[in-house]
């Protein structure tokens, strides 16, 4: 019985080359290569440039409300998927994060205006409450909306806008 279950497991390693064999590293790289070739076919997606604009006019039409990707995709005529790739392709960053970053500069455009309350300019830059817009503020700047206005009050801004 152990003789047989040798034979037949020499028998399958006869099949198989090594893994430190030459054999076994062309089978490697002809995998890689073919991967390589298979990659360098698919196009990567882009935005034509009227694509991007309108893109951009949509989102930022969207700014008081809720980001819907799916409108801007079907006006494109694309899927959400390949809108969110060809649009990070484009632009550098996904739309999301592209939307947020043009809600927070119309947010420190409107706290300069110190009679706004910080929940006025949240509800007005389309953010769910003002703990959202203070947690998003916060994360891509650094600091709170409170005290990015109070030092903008003083000129003691320490990044730029």
């Amino acid at each position: 019985m152990e003789d047989g279950m040798l034979i037949a497991g020499q028998q399958a390693m006869d099949r198989t080359p090594a893994p430190d064999s030459f054999e076994q590293h062309l089978i490697v790289n002809d995998r890689h290569d073919e991967t390589s070739r298979r990659r360098a076919r698919r196009a990567r997606a882009h935005l034509a440039p009227w694509q991007a604009s309108l893109a951009r006019d949509m989102m930022l039409a969207q700014i008081s409300c809720g980001l819907a990707l799916a409108d801007i995709a079907a006006r494109l005529n694309m899927t959400v998927n390949h809108f969110i790739k060809a649009f990070r392709e484009t632009e550098g960053v996904a739309p999301y994060h592209w939307f947020m970053q043009r809600r927070i500069a119309r947010s420190m455009a409107m706290l300069r205006d110190e009679t706004m309350t910080l929940s006025k300019v949240a509800d007005e830059c389309g953010f769910a409450d003002q703990s959202h817009f203070t947690k998003a503020f916060t994360r891509l700047l650094g600091v709170s909306p409170g005290r990015w206005r109070r030092n903008a009050k003083n000129g003691s801004l320490t990044f730029e806008e």
